[in-house]
């Protein structure tokens, strides 16, 4: 049987950058991802600059979209269109994450694809996984780190009750190719109950590719549709979709960090901030935490899991907060027009500007994650 100190399950950012980090710290580390990879991801794609100090490593150029993104658009209910200024990174999930890959590879992970989790056992000392592969296999480890996303098999396994009988609701990108009056720099930010009635609907360039998507927990697909056919009528869009993408989960269950020796992290943790329209952040600085815990425990004797939900505390108070203001703001279009103001999106835009000055010094572990 194969040994290793932490094992880490899922291949994409919180996973990566978990087995990097680990890795760094010492702990001889096993990265498995159960597809071959470069593999394709169901997700936009957009981060904020201070992704990289979360990664802890500057994206290079060949791989972010050719188009950079610097402007935004934000339309509310009523069809006012408000502009401002907002540096993004954009990326394919699958660039990206291959690239994390070869990181933690280079830190001295094992990285592993096409290597799938069957089952795992976890006791006091440690956790025994079998592991789907061509002669099957089975791994020790004394620390397991699910980064296996919102159907996140070892989650099932730890807590049934918080998957539904079915997924409700989901996300839907339409990549299409064609012409519109939309600017190839900008995002578009749809304030609509009737194209999206969680978030924003959004719209913008992707390379050669526009991409048009929405999030409904019922019936995305008809939203998405909708959502399309606004884009055809105010933008002048004409042109073609060439590919759909989409997912849902029946996780309803709220956050979640684990158990024992078994640590969540990322999407499988259920830490995607719906109010803000992202997870990946949140993934990288849960991903850097959990390993931060494992030193922690190493050094003092503590749990691991213990240590871990004291460092997450913070983001998980502004992650409920914001699950609150979510629900309040989006109660209504009127209630979304009346916030939508130009006096609230001007102190808005100051109060960003200064969260990203103070995220150029902060330290990863205290970055302020926007839009707030």
């Amino acid at each position: 049987m194969e040994e290793y100190d932490v094992a880490v399950v899922g291949g994409g950012i919180a996973g990566s950058v978990a087995a990097r980090f680990a890795a760094r710290q010492g702990f001889r580390t096993l990265l498995i991802e159960k597809k071959k990879t470069p593999r394709n991801k169901s997700c936009s794609g957009i981060q904020f600059p201070y992704f990289e100090k979360l990664i802890g490593a500057r994206i290079p150029p060949d791989r972010l979209c050719r188009n950079e993104l610097y402007q935004v658009e934000i339309v509310t209910p009523s069809g006012r269109a408000l502009h401002g200024r907002m540096k993004m990174l954009n990326f394919w999930r699958s660039t990206l994450d291959s690239w994390l890959n070869s990181l933690a590879a280079e830190a001295g992970a094992d990285f592993q694809d096409q290597t799938r989790l069957l089952d795992f056992h976890q006791d006091d000392a440690g956790v025994t996984l079998r592991l789907q592969t061509d002669q099957g296999r089975l791994v020790r480890a004394r620390y397991l780190i699910a980064a296996d996303g919102l159907y996140s098999r070892i989650r099932k396994q730890l807590r049934p009750a918080d998957f539904g009988s079915r997924a409700s609701g989901g996300t839907v990108n339409y990549y299409c190719v064609g012409e519109a009056a939309l600017d190839p720099h900008t995002l578009y930010m749809v304030y609509n109950r009737d194209f999206c009635p969680q978030m924003f609907a959004w719209a913008y360039l992707k390379d050669d590719q526009w991409v048009i998507g929405t999030a409904a927990d019922r019936c995305p697909r008809q939203y998405a549709d909708r959502f399309f056919a606004y884009i055809q009528a105010r933008y002048g869009f004409r042109g073609e979709i060439v590919r759909k993408e989409g997912f849902s989960s029946p996780l309803t269950g709220g956050v979640f960090l684990g158990t024992g020796r078994v640590l969540l992290v990322g999407d499988a943790a259920n830490l995607v901030d719906a109010r803000r329209g992202l997870g990946m952040d949140n993934a990288a600085l849960s991903a850097r935490l959990v390993v931060q815990a494992l030193v922690a425990a190493e050094g003092d004797g503590r749990p691991a899991a213990e240590q871990y939900q004291r460092l997450m505390r913070s983001l998980v108070r502004k992650l409920e907060a914001n699950r609150e203001r979510q629900a309040r703001q989006f109660a209504s279009n009127d209630r979304l027009e009346a916030g939508l103001n130009p006096g609230s999106l001007l102190k808005g835009g100051v109060l960003m500007k200064l969260a990203g000055w103070a995220n150029a010094v902060l330290p990863p572990e205290r970055i302020i994650t926007l839009p707030l």
